[in-house]
């Protein structure tokens, strides 16, 4: 498997797990706080795969 395509399973592996805590969280009802906590980690993980978010301040990413 080539770097990449590793890369995007990975990706899409740890959302399917992040989703499945979001929704036995929500089961549970009551929880905001961890609820809140696996939706950042959420957002930084598409943030960074999908977005390439680092690469803004990177030496060769950016704006020019």
């Amino acid at each position: 498997m080539n770097g990449a395509y590793r890369t995007g399973v990975i990706v899409l592996v740890g959302l399917a797990v992040l989703t499945l805590i979001e929704y036995f969280l929500a089961l549970v009802g009551g929880l905001m706080v961890p609820l809140m906590l696996v939706a950042v980690f959420k957002a930084a993980l598409i943030l960074e795969y999908f977005m390439h978010f680092s690469h803004l301040w990177s030496e060769e990413g950016g704006a020019e």
